[in-house]
């Protein structure tokens, strides 16, 4: 699902991308509350007792996720990594790590559920409004951004996003490698459709649940699943397309790992390791902050 339907979008959105874009993930993380303000103010205006609710939410929300959440990120990465440079990472268990990577995400809607709902629970009806109205233009602006182009001009597109990325962590890619990113995505099961259809599925339901929020009861188990098990919401075909891409991936990630060169592999763990560096300095620090 696109961080733009959520309706907490803004407490997760730095995380995911945590140490993928932008410079130092530490110097990130410690500006995690400015971002996470600065999203919320471009869905919701709230009002000062629900900023304050909120405020208090955040930060128990971020001490709790550097003490807690961190150290599961770092021990995965570890093991995504001895199970690539011991060749025995397959197509399944790198689908496996995308589950459990998506585990993760959902745990954080977990934590902040309860002391999130009330929030949105308050909201006004002019408030809401305007969320919305947010929402459903995000939804129009992301299907203009894909509808109506041809599957070459898709393939392409993937092709150049894949490439950005991989050359982020290996450096200058080579024609094969290139090759073989590209025969990846025309194998691809096409889900674009069914994304579409998801998505839209579930800003429907959840304007209905925001709609129905004076009804205490209904609106929290509505929201709990909107919330922590959106996935539900996809149909059978999407799931199993969606497992298979991520199989096809994991094949992808370790033919480009067997091919690479020594100065692409020691980019590659140069970069990976700095990552869980960081990670581990800053699990380490809520640790030491929390025995001072």
């Amino acid at each position: 699902m696109k961080l733009s339907l959520l309706p907490v979008k803004y407490l997760l959105i730095a995380l995911v991308l945590l140490g993928l874009v932008g410079c130092s993930t530490k110097m990130s993380y410690r500006f995690l509350d400015w971002a996470i303000a600065w999203e919320l103010d471009d869905y919701v205006e709230l009002d000062k007792s629900q900023q304050q609710a909120f405020d208090k939410v955040l930060d128990e929300f971020i001490v709790w996720h550097q003490k807690e959440e961190l150290p599961r990120y770092v021990a995965q990465l570890d093991n995504l990594k001895a199970q690539m440079q011991s060749d025995t990472l397959t197509p399944k268990l790198w689908a496996d790590h995308m589950d459990y990577a998506q585990a993760h995400w959902y745990r954080l809607f977990e934590h902040v559920f309860d002391g999130i709902l009330p929030i949105i629970q308050s909201l006004s009806d002019k408030q809401v409004d305007a969320l919305i109205a947010q929402l459903k233009e995000d939804e129009v602006e992301d299907s203009k951004e894909y509808l109506g182009k041809s599957q070459a001009e898709l393939l392409k597109e993937s092709n150049k996003r894949q490439q950005k990325r991989a050359e982020k962590w290996l450096g200058k890619l080579t024609d094969k490698q290139k090759a073989m990113i590209n025969s990846s995505n025309e194998s691809r099961l096409a889900t674009l459709d069914m994304w579409l259809e998801y998505r839209h599925e579930w800003l429907r339901q959840f304007e209905q649940a925001l709609r129905q929020r004076a009804d205490t009861a209904v609106f929290s188990e509505r929201m709990r699943v909107l919330m922590t098990a959106p996935q539900t919401l996809r149909s059978e075909a999407h799931q199993a397309a969606i497992r298979q891409n991520s199989e096809n991936f994991g094949k992808l990630v370790m033919d480009i790992y067997r091919d690479l060169s020594d100065k692409q592999r020691s980019k590659l763990w140069r970069e990976y390791d700095s990552l869980a560096d960081d990670l581990r300095e800053l699990a380490l620090e809520s640790t030491q902050s929390a025995s001072n």
